[in-house]
């Protein structure tokens, strides 16, 4: 499947014109988690083709996390992750787009290894700076289903020089099924709340988000990423910054999420990640 992956990578940026590659490496660090280390890596590949109203995004993501038992210091075999995306984006026409995505899980130990989470969603503007966008997901997993409905809002306006987007968004999370392999789910609803600041200014980019609102099995990022293990996330903050040149990008990130591991019953768990973002188009 890497190969496959890969291969289509290479290929498919000598076919289009237009065409966006991404690479981005961070470093996942946990505290106060039953068995989770820091200094978890993570590589994230992608690749961005646009030919008249079609857009194709095709992505890879590798984890690897170090792990011991927290209390009785045994070092237990490492996490490793695998994650393929594809997402289709279809310009209906200047006002209305439609989109699909699918995405896999390759995990080595979670009971959502093998996990398929498939999207469908489109958006609409009402004018050139308002929009509105809806999604849903459908998490297939062995054992049980997720199903996750999106909503967001987008407001554009300008200060000065400075190109400014504010966009509230809400989550529907629905869990169908009773158990995370010998753990029994309490809860099976969530609704969480978030809103995002975007500036632009002459090329510079910052933005900021929060989540509000406990959620678990939450699908992020338009489809292309899920967080599959059995983790119950509450405080969500995050900031990027960043640079865009004539053919290349460059952004630096950080989110901090505090929660629950469900099957351990393990509270105040954080997870910090620090990431840095490469893009070339051409």
């Amino acid at each position: 499947m890497k190969k496959l992956i890969l291969g289509s990578l290479i290929l498919s940026s000598t076919i289009y014109a237009s065409t966006t590659l991404n690479y981005a490496y961070a470093i996942k660090d946990f505290n106060n988690s039953m068995t989770k280390k820091s200094g978890a890596k993570i590589h994230n590949f992608s690749i961005l083709h646009n030919f008249k109203n079609h857009s194709f995004n095709l992505g890879y993501q590798s984890d690897r996390v170090k792990r011991e038992h927290s209390i009785k210091k045994i070092t237990l075999p490492s996490l490793d992750i695998e994650k393929y995306n594809l997402k289709y984006l279809y310009k209906l026409n200047e006002n209305i787009k439609l989109k699909t995505s699918y995405l896999k899980i390759i995990d080595n130990l979670a009971p959502t290894d093998q996990g398929k989470i498939y999207g469908l969603g489109g958006s609409y503007n009402f004018t050139k700076a308002l929009s509105l966008k809806a999604d849903i997901y459908n998490s297939d997993y062995e054992k049980f289903d997720v199903r996750q409905y999106d909503l967001a809002i987008q407001k554009a306006f300008k200060i000065d020089n400075t190109k400014l987007k504010i966009i509230g968004f809400v989550k529907k999370i629905d869990i169908h099924g009773d158990k995370y392999a010998s753990y029994t789910f309490k809860k099976k609803d969530y609704l969480t709340k978030g809103i995002k600041l975007v500036a632009n200014h002459q090329g510079y980019i910052g933005s900021v988000a929060t989540f509000f609102g406990k959620r678990a099995f939450t699908v992020l990022d338009d489809g292309t990423k899920v967080q599959h293990h059995a983790m119950e996330q509450d405080k969500t903050y995050i900031l990027s910054v960043g640079k865009k040149f004539k053919e290349f990008d460059i952004f630096l990130k950080y989110s901090f999420q505090n929660g629950k591991e469900l099957p351990e019953n393990k509270e105040d768990v954080d997870t910090k990640v620090m990431s840095i973002a490469f893009s070339y188009r051409f």
